[in-house]
């Protein structure tokens, strides 16, 4: 093939296979940020609730005849996997900010609210924090999502236990972990 038409061919199908931009419709982050939702430090106490529907998983842990995954920044689904075709779910337990977990005789290690927390799970109905240990450098609340903008949280409107997405309007924070 003579080499003006090659080139000729190849530009033609180049041209054709261009189509618009396919995240043209999606938002930009700079069009939507997030705002702070603030709680009390009662709000955010580590409880046992009704089951939900997972959103946003994390860690995925096995324990014995239990299945347990994480919702990130939220808590933990606890699934009774006595049959791993079909696991029964249990209950969630909330832990505000948990990102992480590890199990050591039936003792479930958590990230919650810039501290490590060693709760018992013989019973995840009556979960008891059996320690404490507070992580250096973390700030007070649940961070806010990486990549975007906020609204620069206030520490005396009180703990951060969510981040709600908002259009954006001048935030002036920026998390760029």
């Amino acid at each position: 093939m003579n080499p003006k038409k090659y080139l000729l061919v190849v530009l033609l199908l180049a041209l054709l296979s261009c189509t618009g931009d396919p995240d043209l419709d999606q938002p930009r982050s700079e069009d939507f940020g997030y705002r702070p939702v603030y709680g009390s430090s009662e709000s955010a106490q580590i409880a046992w609730t009704s089951p939900q529907s997972i959103a946003s998983p994390g860690k995925i842990y096995v324990y014995g005849k239990y299945l347990l995954v994480n919702e990130a920044r939220e808590g933990i689904h606890v699934f009774d996997n006595s049959n791993p075709q079909f696991p029964i779910a249990l209950g969630f337990l909330r832990i505000i900010g948990n990102s992480d977990m590890a199990i050591k005789d039936n003792i479930l290690y958590a990230d919650y609210m810039g501290n490590l927390v060693a709760l018992t799970i013989d019973d995840f109905t009556n979960v008891q924090q059996k320690g404490k240990l507070e992580l250096a450098n973390w700030e007070k609340g649940v961070p806010p999502p990486v990549g975007y903008r906020f609204e620069c949280a206030d520490p005396a409107m009180g703990i951060v236990v969510a981040w709600k997405k908002v259009k954006n309007e001048n935030l002036k924070c920026y998390a760029i972990r």
